[in-house]
């Protein structure tokens, strides 16, 4: 029997649970020898079949039920399949995908607790499971981190096509108050690696811009504490999480997506914003040159001016957002879910075909 943690279903969607509901959903729905599990009954925002696993002690959490519970519903020739970059220590026939190292690459995200925990566990799992990942990037600094065969690491690529699935709400411009005059969209968590104070500093540095600046999802104070200047700017606006209808219209209005990210394993934002024909600027690193290829507009991450140019050029130049737009369709389209899930396949077969 094949088992798919999925734990995620239990959990907000961001980065890592969309990956694994995207990658599990069709996996469960291709494959009868594949069953989801969780600890709990999956969110609204999940549609996947799962049978729930109860933890023992639910209030111990989600790490408790994966090393002891998921270890314990195993037989001895079943395999596990883990998403989220987590998975049983004891168990050494199960596939992993660890999206990135960013907790070791860029530590001041993240708390002491989260650094040491996860640097323990995924060394291990590193070490003893068989490991896919995101990107060649994350694969390569997965390689460099746990001291294991580049080579032994499989590269599964994020997708942007459950947009296709999405209606996008057109009222949701006007709810946040975007419908007033152009902006510039940047998404993402309050994360410091996220480096939204570089574009906070980028927007301030523009005499009287043409354009608002909006950030979604890292409404947090604290990103803003390098910018104390621009924490009630008018022209700054500030949205909380919001869901994925509202999004893909912020989406489709948007002038210019700007991804400002020292540090990402993939960069779903980037390739949904092509997906809607939104021309991308990004930071010169990490993953994102990868991924976006010749689709975006490039800046050095921590260089402010660089990126007040490159916004006010996309917004002002016509044949630069075309050039970008034509782009961005041909570069999204090299990634599919569907294609993904083939590899994934491919990994499971090989895994489970008769040791020789």
């Amino acid at each position: 029997m094949i088992y798919l943690n999925a734990r995620f279903t239990g959990q907000s969607m961001t980065g890592v649970q969309r990956v694994g509901y995207e990658l599990g959903r069709r996996l469960v729905a291709r494959r009868p020898d594949v069953t989801a599990i969780a600890p709990v009954e999956p969110l609204p925002d999940y549609s996947m079949p799962v049978e729930v696993v109860p933890s023992a002690f639910p209030a111990a959490g989600g790490h408790f039920w994966e090393q002891v519970t998921v270890r314990r519903k195993l037989g001895d020739g079943d395999l596990l399949v883990g998403l989220g970059g987590t998975g049983p220590l004891a168990v050494e026939r199960q596939i992993v995908m660890i999206h990135d190292v960013n907790y070791l690459l860029g530590p001041d995200g993240y708390s002491r607790k989260f650094r040491y925990w996860y640097t323990a566990l995924e060394e291990h799992l590193a070490r003893r499971a068989t490991i896919c990942t995101v990107s060649h990037w994350s694969a390569t600094e997965i390689s460099k981190a746990f001291g294991i065969a580049l080579d032994s690491i499989t590269v599964i690529p994020n997708a942007a096509d459950h947009l296709d699935d999405v209606s996008a709400d057109a009222c949701a411009i006007g709810r946040y108050g975007l419908d007033r005059k152009p902006y510039v969209l940047c998404v993402g968590s309050a994360n410091p690696n996220k480096n939204f104070a570089t574009a906070l500093a980028a927007y301030a540095s523009l005499d009287d811009p043409s354009f608002d600046l909006v950030i979604v999802g890292g409404s947090n104070p604290k990103i803003f504490q390098d910018e104390e200047g621009m924490a009630l700017h008018p022209r700054v606006h500030r949205l909380p999480r919001v869901t994925d209808s509202e999004l893909k219209a912020i989406f489709e209005k948007a002038q210019a997506f700007v991804m400002p990210s020292l540090l990402e394993g993939f960069g779903i934002p980037a390739i949904e914003a092509m997906k809607v024909n939104t021309p991308v600027i990004a930071a010169k690193a990490a993953a994102l040159p990868e991924v976006c290829g010749d689709a975006a507009l490039y800046f050095e991450p921590l260089d402010a001016s660089s990126l007040a140019k490159a916004m006010t050029e996309v917004v002002s130049n016509h044949d630069l957002t075309t050039s970008l737009r034509e782009n961005g369709g041909r570069c999204v389209a090299r990634y599919s879910w569907d294609r993904s899930v083939d590899i994934l396949e491919r990994l499971i077969d090989k895994k489970i075909s008769p040791r020789r």
